[in-house]
């Protein structure tokens, strides 16, 4: 009688692929565009994924497909595993750069998205070390224009920055769920230091609307924001994506003005080599992938 284990089938990437592809743009019409291949190309591969998992992985409805409770843990195995193919396949077919770059990004970026971005920048590019600095804005687009920094990621504005964005996403009040702090008079706010683009829109907001507000908590930081909040305590404008469910979107409806889209940019000094360019376009390609799958960017 033999002692080795049954063999289990493999789950082709190329399925788990295309899988994904249908979770992320909500339809098989749009996946089919981004896998480039065809509607009913599409519908045989969902077919042959179900039947080599052994489960029904979609909810079919007329305009949209929704993943079944199989499916919502088959979506986190097969993007683990993509993004190991993709890590190998990067760190093997990449150009083999070397040197250091100097990065500047936010310090909230710096502490939650840039350590997971560059992570995966290690595992494609080893022989090319980065160092960061963390600093507001207005230091970061000033050490890019001085070349003390090669490549600085922060917010945009279009009276001061040629380069296009890389990121946009609505700025919203935040505020505890089954809090009050939104009902005292006059309204306590947390907010990031003077210089901090969320901090000028939100009370440029609340001077036009008329409302009688006071600054009852700030920090650097936008962790330390969110704890005043969750705390109570206060108010806070932040990016959408920092939402959770101890947390509220506080809009309109609760008095409050809307506050606008908080978009970030890439610049780079002026002569970049293949090493700087390789992380800046690693850089803007990981903002456009976590936008794309909804992936917090900032807590």
């Amino acid at each position: 009688m033999s002692s080795f284990p049954v063999a289990l089938p493999n789950l082709d990437l190329d399925l788990a692929r295309t899988f994904v592809a249908i979770c992320e743009t909500g339809n098989f019409s749009r996946a089919a565009e981004r896998v480039n291949r065809s509607a009913s190309a599409i519908s045989l591969q969902v077919k042959k994924l179900e039947e080599i998992v052994g489960r029904s992985l979609f909810e079919r409805e007329t305009r949209r497909v929704r993943l079944t409770p199989d499916g919502e843990v088959l979506l986190g195995y097969a993007r683990r595993l993509l993004r190991l193919n993709d890590e190998a396949m990067s760190r093997f077919r990449a150009p083999e750069f070397t040197g250091t770059v100097q990065l500047g990004v936010p310090n909230d970026n710096g502490i939650i998205a840039i350590p997971e971005i560059l992570r995966r920048f290690a595992a494609s590019h080893p022989h090319i070390e980065v160092d960061v600095f963390l600093g507001p804005t207005a230091s970061l687009r000033k050490r890019v224009a001085e070349g003390t920094t090669d490549i600085a990621v922060f917010s945009f504005d279009p009276e001061l920055d040629p380069q296009p964005p890389i990121h946009s996403e609505p700025l919203v009040w935040l505020g505890a769920r089954h809090g009050a702090a939104i009902e005292k008079h006059p309204l306590p706010v947390a907010l990031a230091e003077p210089g901090c683009y969320w901090r000028a829109m939100a009370l440029r907001a609340l001077d036009e609307t008329g409302i009688n507000y006071r600054v009852a908590y700030t920090s650097e930081f936008c962790q330390a924001q969110i704890a005043a909040t969750e705390a109570d305590l206060a108010i806070c404008p932040v990016p959408i994506s920092v939402i959770s469910d101890r947390l509220i979107h506080l809009d309109a409806r609760h008095g409050l003005p809307e506050l606008g889209e908080y978009r970030m940019t890439l610049a780079k000094r002026g002569a970049t080599g293949p090493a700087e360019d390789a992380l800046a376009e690693h850089v803007v390609s990981s903002f456009k992938m976590a936008a794309e799958r909804g992936m917090r960017l900032f807590a």
